[in-house]
């Protein structure tokens, strides 16, 4: 078994590895809404209810569910589902054939994504006592630049070299 000290530290990467994918899908997805937008010949106004209003409406509207589960359920068990939705969600991104399926399968996202950061903070509350807590709060939210990095170097170099939909694929898995 794992001395809790090496546990905790060991959730706490894990937890900012999971969040780093969790953002580095909405990163990747703002390189790709020019080659979507010519594959599908999409509106700007389609584009942004894509990437905006529909992407947050079902990320909000998940989140209420999946904090009341998170509540009375296993948060490992939450974090472990969702993800598997999200990822599978981000992959079939890249195999959709028109708008709409396009739509569903990010609104799979948004729903998969919302139960990652609420569950992933109350299981760092658990573990790290309260002098603790802000350096743990403080390296799990590195999760975002790290996304940023990845998801501009490396999303920018799938897209030039294998398109929009193998950058989907990629990231998903």
């Amino acid at each position: 078994m794992m001395p809790k000290l090496a546990y905790k530290h060991y959730m706490l990467g894990l937890l900012t590895v999971v969040a780093a994918f969790n953002y580095l899908d909405r990163v990747v997805l703002a390189l790709l809404l020019e080659p979507i937008k010519q594959d599908f010949e999409l509106s700007d106004s389609q584009l942004g209810f894509l990437s905006g209003f529909a992407f947050t409406l079902f990320y909000a509207l998940a989140g209420i569910p999946i904090a009341r589960w998170a509540d009375r359920g296993n948060r490992n068990t939450i974090i472990s589902v969702t993800t598997v939705l999200w990822s599978t969600m981000v992959a079939f991104c890249g195999l959709v054939g028109n708008f709409s399926q396009l739509l569903l399968a990010r609104v799979g996202v948004a729903v998969g994504e919302a139960g990652c950061l609420p569950p992933a903070q109350s299981l760092i509350a658990d573990h790290f006592d309260r002098a603790e807590r802000p350096q743990a709060m403080a390296i799990y939210w590195m999760c975002y630049p790290i996304a940023v990095i990845i998801g501009y170097l490396g999303g920018g170099w799938l897209v030039t070299y294998f398109g929009w939909r193998m950058t989907f694929l990629v990231i998903g898995l």
